[in-house]
């Protein structure tokens, strides 16, 4: 009973690691457009649409420093390219772009979000210690109670489309839903799709890995 009580002790311990531990996970599903994927591109804008800045921010650095890394290709991000709050014409946007000579742009947005809630039942595990002096033995016991809360865990959905400039053509289209831990938040849940989309847009065949 007391080394199963140990065991039970070290488990209690590792969930609550894991717990305190900011994590956040990504599925992502993608589409590649057959008739629009044979071409190269070299010149990229990012452009992410979050009412906050902060998270804006936060998705076109992330996304443009890794597909940097990962492919090569020249990533500008769109908020130092439009600067935000200002209202552009379609025009003033196309002859920017042409300007810049940009073959095509990376869009990146939240479609949905909210929490889940798991109840953690309580328990409670005790432990105990006995000695024996002469006729008389002396005990102690130690109670521990684990659980008994509810954690409640983000969640947001994003959608992913790359269009090509030339022919404004969806070339590549993907969903993506991102999980986290209860001290998860929205930067954690951004950057992980962020790194999914990347990579997923490496593993389609869109962009080629760079060599090393």
């Amino acid at each position: 009973m007391k080394s199963q009580n140990k065991v039970w002790c070290a488990v209690a311990a590792v969930v609550l690691a894991v717990i305190l531990v900011g994590c956040t996970t990504t599925r992502i599903t993608s589409q590649v457009n057959r008739e629009a994927v044979q071409r190269n591109f070299s010149k990229l804008l990012v452009h992410s649409s979050f009412q906050n800045l902060e998270y804006r921010q936060l998705a076109e650095n992330k996304l443009c420093a890794e597909l940097a890394a990962a492919t090569g290709v020249t990533c500008l991000r769109s908020i130092t390219v439009f600067f935000p709050g200002q209202k552009y014409t379609v025009e003033q946007i196309a002859e920017r772009l042409s300007e810049l000579q940009i073959d095509a742009v990376l869009t990146f947005q939240p479609t949905g979000s909210g929490t889940s809630s798991t109840y953690i039942p309580q328990r409670s595990y005790t432990t105990g210690s006995a000695t024996v002096i002469g006729n008389t033995v002396i005990g102690s016991s130690t109670t521990q109670t684990y659980g008994g809360y509810n954690i409640r865990t983000p969640w947001a959905n994003f959608e992913a489309v790359l269009w090509s400039t030339s022919d404004d053509k969806a070339v590549w289209y993907a969903t993506a839903a991102s999980e986290g831990n209860a001290l998860a938040g929205w930067d954690g849940l951004i950057s992980s799709a962020s790194s999914k989309v990347v990579s997923k847009l490496v593993s389609d065949g869109v962009f080629r890995k760079l060599s090393r």
